[in-house]
C-alpha cells in the first residue's frame, strides 16, 4: 500500500516535480470565492521553474474561469486552462462521435451549464419528448439531492435518451457549498441500464488533452485536486505523484484540522482505489 504523507506546504515537495497539473474547484475556487493562497502557490511553482495547467471537470467555459481567477490573480504565469465544458463545446460540433443520434437537448439542473452549445447546432428542446439526449452539466442550487431529479432521469430512461454528462464528479462546490455534482445523475442513469456519455477527469481522452498542453512533456508530474475519484484516479492513470486537498469535497469525513489526517485519507483511499502520494489541508506556498 502506498505510503501518504501530510504536509503543510507544497514548496517542501515541489522540488520533486517539473510541472503541476491543478484541479479548480475544490482548490482554487468554491463555487463563490477564489482561494488567494493556492493561486499564489500556483505562480510560485512557475518562478520555481515548473510549469502549471488547470484542468477542471467545471462545465463553464475557459473564459469564464479566467475571468474568475483573474479577479484575484494575473494568470500570465499558467500554461493552459483547460475545462470540460470547453472541451464539450468543441466535440459538440461533431455530436454524432458522442453517440448521439440528433442536436436537441434537454437540460437537467441549471441552464447556467448550457454554454456548452453556444455556436453549436444543437437546439434546446422544451420538453424530454423533443429531445435527443439528456444533458446534465451543474445542479440547480446547492441543496439539490439526487431523489430531485429520479423522475426526468426516469422519464428520459423511458424514452431511450442517452444521458450527456459534462464532468465526472458525484459532489462539487456550488456557491460555497458542497454540492451534487453531474456524475452523480451519470452515475445513477447507468446504474438504471442508461446509455451515458462523460467528458472529464479521469477519462483518458480528457487527461490526453492536458498532456498536450504542456509546453514540454513532463517527466515528473504532480497532479492536485480534492477528489479521490477524480483527480487522485487521474494521477494514477497518468504515473504521476498526487497531491489531495483534504478540505475539499472530502472534508466531512477528513476533518477541518490543518495537518491532514493520514490514517482518514488512507481509509477514504482504499474505497476508490486511489492512493495520493501527499496530502495537505489547503494549497500554500
Amino acid at each position: 500500500m502506498k505510503i501518504i504523507k501530510p504536509i503543510v506546504a507544497i514548496s517542501k515537495i515541489i522540488d520533486n516535480h517539473d510541472a503541476v497539473l491543478c484541479g479548480f474547484n475544490g482548490v482554487l475556487y468554491d463555487g463563490r470565492n477564489v482561494n488567494k493562497d493556492a493561486l499564489q502557490a500556483l505562480r510560485q511553482c512557475t518562478e520555481s521553474g515548473k510549469e502549471v495547467v488547470v484542468l477542471t471537470n467545471s462545465p463553464l467555459r475557459v473564459l469564464s474561469i479566467i475571468e474568475i481567477l483573474q479577479k484575484e490573480e494575473n494568470l500570465a504565469f499558467l500554461s493552459s486552462v483547460i475545462s470540460a465544458g470547453e472541451v464539450l463545446h468543441y466535440r459538440l460540433k461533431d455530436y454524432k462521435r458522442l453517440g448521439l443520434s440528433g442536436p436537441r437537448y434537454y437540460t437537467i439542473g441549471n441552464p447556467a451549464a448550457e454554454a456548452v452549445f453556444a455556436g453549436t447546432i444543437c437546439q434546446k428542446a422544451d420538453d424530454p419528448q423533443n429531445a435527443d439526449f439528456l444533458y446534465a452539466g451543474m445542479p440547480q442550487s446547492a441543496d439539490d439531492t439526487l431523489e430531485k431529479y429520479m423522475p426526468i432521469l426516469e422519464h428520459g430512461f423511458a424514452l431511450g435518451l442517452p444521458l450527456l454528462c459534462c464532468g465526472n464528479d458525484v459532489s462539487t462546490y456550488y456557491d460555497g457549498e458542497i454540492s451534487l455534482g453531474a456524475g452523480a445523475l451519470a452515475e445513477q442513469y447507468a446504474v438504471m441500464g442508461g446509455k451515458i456519455c462523460t467528458i472529464g477527469k479521469p477519462d483518458a481522452a480528457y487527461l490526453d488533452y492536458a498532456l498536450e498542453s504542456f509546453r514540454r512533456q513532463p517527466k515528473s508530474l504532480l497532479c492536485i485536486g480534492d477528489s479521490f475519484a477524480t483527480d487522485i484516479k487521474a494521477g494514477s492513470l497518468l504515473n504521476a505523484s498526487s497531491l489531495l486537498i483534504s478540505k475539499g469535497i472530502h472534508v466531512n469525513f477528513l476533518g477541518e484540522g490543518y495537518i491532514p489526517d493520514v490514517e482518514k485519507a488512507r481509509n477514504l483511499a482504499m474505497n476508490f482505489d486511489a492512493y495520493p502520494d501527499y496530502v495537505i489541508s489547503g494549497l500554500r506556498w
